[in-house]
């Protein structure tokens, strides 16, 4: 794979009920974006990922699960969150082989761990043989440990940034509820996203977007997902809707929709 996997995440509201913090699939609209990206994929590598919605990001809160030390009561919330976090992937996975797309689900915090700050991604080669065969590995934000004592949220954001840094992926995508990157967050009435963002106007971008831990959202919503590309170089990253049809299949062609972020 000379350039790379393409990465493309569905964020957690757009694929579940976030809002009302319900376990509720939005499985008509996965349906949807499933039948797209077999519609515009064309045989490339694809890497799927999803982030945690009203599964994942509740539970995380509920038990303080965001930098905890390790106790009963911790693992107890690991549990109930990776649970949460592998019947969201098994429905997702559901949906997508049904419309004839090959995922291959895989269970996040199984093989990935945190050291000092940095993640330790034990079996790459999984991965790998998937996509050599022309299977979609399809993983999910998680619940990891870290330090071998604690336990850390692992958004599907960070970990798109880490996988796009490993297999050197030059085009990542983020299908969300907004249909691009803000000025601020939130955007005003009838205002339009940024075209575009430049890698030295990145770090400013951060800065003034509205990062808050809560019970909705426990990785920093778009704060964080900017903070985590951050790192990422000679790539070029769009955050566009997934709720509107037709807009997944378009960027996967390569039309301009959303924010372009061009790192």
């Amino acid at each position: 794979m000379r350039n790379g996997p393409v990465i493309l995440k569905l964020g957690g509201s757009v694929i579940t009920d976030k809002k009302s913090g319900k376990p509720v699939v939005k499985t008509i609209r996965i349906k949807r974006l499933a039948r797209e990206i077999a519609e515009a994929r064309h045989g490339r590598p694809l890497i799927l990922l999803y982030g945690g919605g009203s599964f994942g990001h509740p539970l995380a809160h509920r038990y303080r699960l965001f930098d905890r030390t390790l106790s009963r009561e911790a693992l107890i919330g690991t549990g109930k969150t990776i649970l949460a976090m592998r019947s969201l992937g098994e429905s997702i996975a559901r949906v997508f082989l049904s419309e004839d797309v090959p995922v291959v689900p895989l269970q996040t915090s199984a093989f990935i761990r945190e050291r000092k700050g940095k993640l330790l991604i034990s079996n790459y080669a999984v991965i790998e043989d998937v996509l050599a065969h022309g299977g979609v590995p399809l993983l999910g934000g998680d619940v990891i440990i870290a330090d071998g004592c604690r336990t850390v949220i692992l958004s599907a954001d960070r970990l798109a940034a880490e996988f796009a840094r490993h297999f050197k992926s030059r085009r990542l995508f983020f299908a969300t509820d907004v249909d691009g990157v803000y000025k601020k967050f939130p955007p005003r009435f009838k205002e339009s996203p940024l075209n575009s963002i430049r890698r030295e106007d990145l770090r400013n971008t951060v800065k003034v977007q509205t990062s808050k831990e809560t019970t909705l959202d426990v990785t920093g919503a778009m704060a964080g997902k900017l903070r985590a590309l951050l790192p990422l170089r000679n790539c070029t990253v769009t955050i566009f809707s997934g709720l509107v049809p037709d807009v997944l299949a378009k960027v996967l062609r390569g039309e301009s929709h959303g924010t372009r972020i061009v790192l």
